[in-house]
């Protein structure tokens, strides 16, 4: 109960006029009969946010319509809920009950006749609202009920009273109705209405209304409605309606419906429906509907619906439906539905049904489907399909499918199927299927086939099948197949064969058999073949072959081997070789291993190499190792190689190591290492490793390192390291460290550390530290912790240089340098700098300078200068400057200046400086910007006080009760 109010009654009568169309001053509409509600109420003493009007139709007659076609409104109110105001008679109330509407004679009749009814125990005058003391009271010319009761006469001349139920509201205004009702309301409203009414809203209104309602809602609005209703909802509205129901909803909205619904929704809406019903959604929408419902979404949308529906999405857009579905989606869609479904996808979809399903994908889909399916995917796409299905797709593509299947892919594609398979590929596809399976691939497969199948491939591919197969391979294709196979393949293919198979190769091509086998070769071949087997080679060939084999090797070539070798050598070449062992010769190329070893040379190469040896050399090169190892070389290298150890050397290089060791070199470099090191260099470098090291450079670079240390070098750098230390180097840079040093390098940098230094540099930068350092640094940076210094570091970053230094560093940087420097950092970052310095920091930073100094900083940033500084800051800041100093800040900052300063803040920013100083104030009216101005000292305001802006526009000072 409020201050000033005494009542013994529990109700009063309370007066009012309104226009001709119910509205009042305010835009509410009142209804004719009901209850009335003010939705923006306030418990205060002013006539705003609340209902008004005249206790007992006693009181000031300035609130009340001198219109002719005033409407005259009588209403109920809970005592408790009155609230005084300062004109005679006038309460202010939250809600109350519409009893009456006529004219004013009619009204007055009303009050006069009911008044004995709210006072059965004590008269009306007993209820007394009064104003607190001290209030201000206007006077105006006194209205009484009962003067005009008089003058009217009788009461059987009064008019009747009208029950229609037309109601119209403006913004924010709430209306209840009765059945068959018709509301209008303004944006944000409430609306309730019975079953058969009409309800219009405006935009984030709220409707509820009865069965076979129509409603019609703003953006954002919330529509509940009984059933057979038609709802139209505007962006991001949210509709419930119950069965048999028609939705229109904007974007973004959320509709659910009974069954036998009609759901249309716009952009990114979600649908809830039940059977039978027709949703359509706009894009990234999601839609779930019961069984016989028929769907179609936008693009990224998502579908879930019952069995029989039919259900189309756009691009991206996820479906689950029931059995007996039709499923269209647009590219990159996922489908999943029961079986007998029909499913089209776009590109790249992912369709699964169930059993007698058909899917259509687009290029790049995944299919899975159940029994006896027909799958249609498009490039690159993944079918996966049961037993009898049939299935085509694109190429790339990949498919999956049970036995007595027909698989057709495009090129490149993946295939696999059960026996009595029939598979047709596109080039470069991989095919796998069941026996008794016939498989044909484009250029480039590879295909896996069950006994008795027939494979039939592109050029290059690569064949795998059981015994009884019939493999045909295009040029430089593999083949391998089972026993009693037959294999023909192209040029410079590759074949490997078991027994009593037949095997013919194009020119160049690679066969290998297993026992009584009969290998054609095309010329250049290397051909290897168990015993008793028959190989045929053309001329300039290596063979390789175990005993009772069969080599024919190219004009020129020297084979020879052991029991269970193999052997390929050109013309010319000469391949020696223990038992077991496999040697592959250019022409004019001498070979020398022991058993078990594996040699490749180039043309007019010389390789030696003792047991269990793996050599690989490029034409004119030279390679020794012990036993156990493995060297790679380019054509005219030198290797040599203590025993287990692995070299690879590009053309030109020179590779000497000691035992388990493991070096790798670009063309024409050297690399030199002890025992157990690891070298791997670029064209024309030089690495020198003492033991245990680990060396890696790019061409043209020079490392030198003592034992345990590992060094990372770009080309044209140079390295050099104490021991256990480790230096990674940028192309043309110079890298100089003590023992146990840690240096990190972009390229074109300069790193100069003293022992036990950590120091990470960007490209192009120059970094000196004493000992015990640590330095961090982006690229093309140069620190050096001396007076006038230039560092440029990472985010993050800690640095610390004398004076006249440039700084730049990454957000949450700490900063600290001399005077006259200029400071860089992101955001987050702590900067204090000498006199006359610039300073340019993100959000959250922290600024200290001396005088005629420059700081720039982002939001929430705390800025300290001297005299004659300019100072920039963010939304939320604090700045502080001498005198003489220009501050420019945004939203809700503190600005502190000396005298003769101009500061510029925008709204919610606190000013203060010196005498003769500027304070500008930018304020936004919603269309421009605006400037209000003050000046400090003399015919102006007081200097060194903060003013701010108050909610007249006025220059006010800011006091301690401001604050709190």
């Amino acid at each position: 109960m409020y201050e000033g109010a005494v009542m013994n009654l529990e109700k009063a009568l309370v007066l009012r006029t309104c226009a001709n169309n119910m509205a009042d001053h305010c835009g509410l509409v009142w209804p004719v009969s009901g209850t009335v509600e003010c939705r923006h109420w306030q418990p205060t003493k002013a006539h705003e946010n609340g209902l008004a009007g005249l206790l007992w139709g006693v009181g000031t007659s300035a609130f009340l319509s001198v219109h002719a076609d005033a409407r005259w409104v009588v209403c109920e109110v809970a005592v408790a809920d009155l609230i005084a105001l300062s004109e005679s008679g006038m309460v202010k109330f939250q809600r109350a009950q519409v009893v009456h509407v006529g004219d004013k004679s009619s009204a007055a009749h009303y009050l006069l006749m009911h008044r004995a009814s709210y006072s059965s125990t004590s008269p009306p005058a007993a209820v007394e609202v009064r104003p607190a003391s001290g209030e201000l009271v206007v006077s105006h010319e006194v209205f009484d009920v009962a003067s005009v009761s008089a003058a009217v006469g009788a009461a059987g001349n009064l008019p009747a009273v009208t029950t229609q139920t037309l109601q119209t509201a403006t913004y924010g205004s709430t209306l209840i109705g009765d059945s068959h009702s018709q509301l209008v309301a303004g944006y944000g409203s409430t609306e309730t209405a019975g079953s058969h009414s009409d309800l219009t809203a405006g935009y984030g209104s709220t409707g509820t209304a009865g069965s076979d309602s129509s409603l019609t809602a703003g953006y954002g609005s919330t529509q509940t409605s009984g059933s057979d209703s038609s709802l139209r909802a505007g962006y991001g509205s949210t509709q419930t309606a119950q069965e048999g129901s028609n939705l229109t909803a904007g974007y973004g909205s959320t509709g659910t419906a009974g069954a036998d619904s009609s759901l249309i929704a716009g952009y990114g809406s979600t649908q809830t429906s039940g059977s039978d019903s027709a949703l359509t959604a706009g894009y990234g929408s999601t839609q779930t509907a019961q069984e016989g419902s028929n769907l179609t979404a936008g693009y990224g949308s998502t579908g879930t619906a019952g069995s029989d529906s039919s259900l189309i999405a756009g691009y991206g857009s996820t479906q689950t439906s029931g059995s007996g579905s039709s499923l269209t989606a647009g590219y990159g869609s996922t489908q999943t539905a029961r079986e007998g479904s029909t499913l089209t996808a776009g590109y790249g979809s992912t369709g699964t049904a169930g059993a007698d399903s058909s899917l259509i994908a687009g290029y790049g889909s995944t299919q899975t489907a159940g029994a006896d399916s027909n799958l249609t995917a498009g490039y690159g796409s993944t079918g996966t399909a049961g037993h009898e299905s049939f299935i085509i797709a694109g190429y790339g593509s990949t498919q999956t499918a049970g036995h007595k299947s027909i698989l057709t892919a495009g090129y490149g594609s993946t295939q696999t199927a059960r026996d009595g398979s029939d598979l047709i590929a596109g080039y470069g596809s991989t095919g796998t299927a069941g026996s008794g399976s016939s498989l044909i691939a484009g250029y480039g497969s590879t295909q896996t086939a069950s006994y008795r199948s027939m494979l039939t491939a592109g050029y290059g591919s690569n064949q795998t099948a059981r015994e009884y197969s019939d493999l045909v391979a295009g040029y430089g294709s593999t083949s391998t197949a089972g026993s009693n196979s037959s294999l023909i393949a192209g040029y410079g293919s590759t074949q490997t064969a078991s027994f009593k198979s037949i095997l013919t190769a194009g020119y160049g091509s690679t066969q290998t058999a297993q026992e009584r086998s009969d290998l054609v070769t095309g010329y250049g071949s290397t051909s290897t073949a168990g015993y008793a087997s028959s190989l045929i080679a053309g001329y300039g060939s290596t063979q390789t072959a175990g005993y009772e084999s069969t080599l024919t090797a190219g004009y020129g070539s020297t084979q020879t081997a052991q029991d269970s070798s193999s052997l390929t050598t050109g013309y010319g070449s000469t391949s020696t070789a223990g038992y077991a062992s496999s040697l592959i010769a250019g022409y004019g190329s001498t070979q020398t291993a022991g058993y078990e070893s594996t040699l490749t040379a180039g043309y007019g190469s010389t390789q030696t190499a003792q047991e269990r040896s793996d050599l690989v050399t490029g034409y004119g090169s030279t390679s020794t190792a012990g036993y156990a190892s493995s060297l790679i070389a380019g054509y005219g290298s030198t290797q040599t190689a203590g025993y287990e150890s692995t070299l690879t050397a590009g053309y030109g290089s020179t590779q000497t190591a000691q035992e388990k060791s493991s070096l790798t070199t670009g063309y024409g470099s050297t690399s030199t290492a002890g025992y157990e090191s690891s070298l791997i260099a670029g064209y024309g470098s030089t690495q020198t490793a003492g033991y245990k090291s680990t060396l890696t450079a790019g061409y043209g670079s020079t490392q030198t390192a003592e034992h345990g240390s590992s060094l990372t070098a770009g080309y044209g750098s140079t390295a050099t390291a104490g021991q256990d230390s480790s230096l990674i180097a940028g192309y043309g840079s110079s890298l100089t460290s003590g023992i146990r040093s840690f240096l990190t390098a972009g390229y074109g940098s300069t790193l100069i550390a003293g022992l036990r230094s950590v120091l990470i540099a960007g490209y192009g930068s120059s970094l000196t530290s004493g000992i015990r350092s640590t330095l961090t640094a982006g690229y093309g940076s140069n620190q050096i912790a001396s007076y006038g210094s230039s560092l440029i570091a990472g985010h993050e970053s800690i640095q610390v240089a004398g004076h006249k230094s440039m700084l730049i560093a990454g957000k949450g940087s700490s900063q600290t340098a001399g005077f006259r420097s200029t400071l860089i950092a992101g955001a987050g970052s702590v900067q204090l700098a000498g006199d006359r310095s610039r300073l340019i920091a993100g959000a959250d930073s922290n600024q200290t300078a001396g005088d005629r100094s420059k700081l720039l900083a982002g939001n929430n940033s705390y800025l300290t200068a001297g005299d004659r500084s300019k100072l920039t800051g963010g939304h939320d800041c604090t700045l502080m400057a001498g005198d003489q100093s220009r501050l420019t800040a945004g939203k809700n900052s503190v600005l502190t200046a000396g005298a003769r300063s101009k500061l510029i803040g925008s709204e919610g920013s606190t000013l203060s400086a010196g005498e003769d100083s500027t304070l500008v104030f930018r304020l936004w009216d919603g269309k421009r910007y605006r400037q209000l101005v003050a000046r400090t000292g003399e015919n102006g305001v007081e200097a060194d006080i903060p003013y701010y802006v108050n909610d007249d526009d006025d220059i006010v000072n800011k006091t301690d009760e401001d604050d709190t």
